[in-house]
């Protein structure tokens, strides 16, 4: 009878430890939204991407005083003689508002395009700051013929892959002028356990 006993004891543990090894685990709220595979980012044109390797770095800088605030202008053109699609030009503004860190810090913000999509990089990340953000921008010269109005956005991605919400007065593709812009998009500052350092934002098809 012991015996029996024994053995039930142990069957319940066995069920028991299979139960744990089988449950879910899920990770602790976060409040932002992970993504599991990356952006369907607009793709720049091949010979544009010949261009911008490792070697060929597109970006502007701006010291910015906290008590001021100020913008970030990144204006690039690149001669296409006989290319279809014209010139590629990239033009984005952004804008820091006043008191959006201390007032006496001053911070070097950079904005750089990336050499293999309609994508631009800003350091460091605002998501350090107390206020929204605010940015113009727009690209021209890029094959916009594969992009699906119901689909096209524009966002805002952290280094740690989170998407912060983006606000616009004006998101268009100009299938003609082979352009895509966004006007006043409005990136609220965003709270996470660990700041990532640098941050990017552009459109996804």
């Amino acid at each position: 009878m012991k015996s029996l006993i024994t053995l039930a004891v142990i069957a319940i543990l066995l069920m028991v430890g299979c139960s744990d090894n089988n449950s879910s685990i899920t990770s602790p709220e976060t409040g932002y939204t992970q993504l599991s595979n990356g952006p369907n980012w607009v793709k720049l044109p091949a010979d544009i991407q010949g261009r911008l390797g490792i070697e060929t770095e597109y970006s502007a800088s701006k010291l910015i005083k906290g008590k001021d605030g100020g913008n970030v202008k990144l204006d690039i053109k690149i001669k296409r003689p006989g290319n279809p699609l014209g010139d590629f030009e990239v033009h984005a503004k952004l804008k820091i508002e006043k008191h959006s860190f201390p007032d006496q810090e001053e911070r070097l913000f950079t904005l750089t395009l990336d050499p293999d999509y309609a994508v631009i990089n800003v350091s460091p990340s605002p998501n350090t700051l107390e206020k929204h953000i605010k940015i113009d921008a727009e690209i021209k010269g890029i094959d916009v013929s594969d992009i699906d109005e119901e689909t096209f956005d524009f966002i805002y991605v952290g280094d740690n892959s989170e998407i912060l919400e983006t606000a616009k007065e004006e998101l268009t593709v100009d299938y003609n002028k082979n352009k895509i812009k966004v006007k006043k998009a409005v990136i609220d500052p965003y709270t996470v356990g660990m700041t990532p350092p640098g941050s990017r934002f552009g459109w996804v098809r």
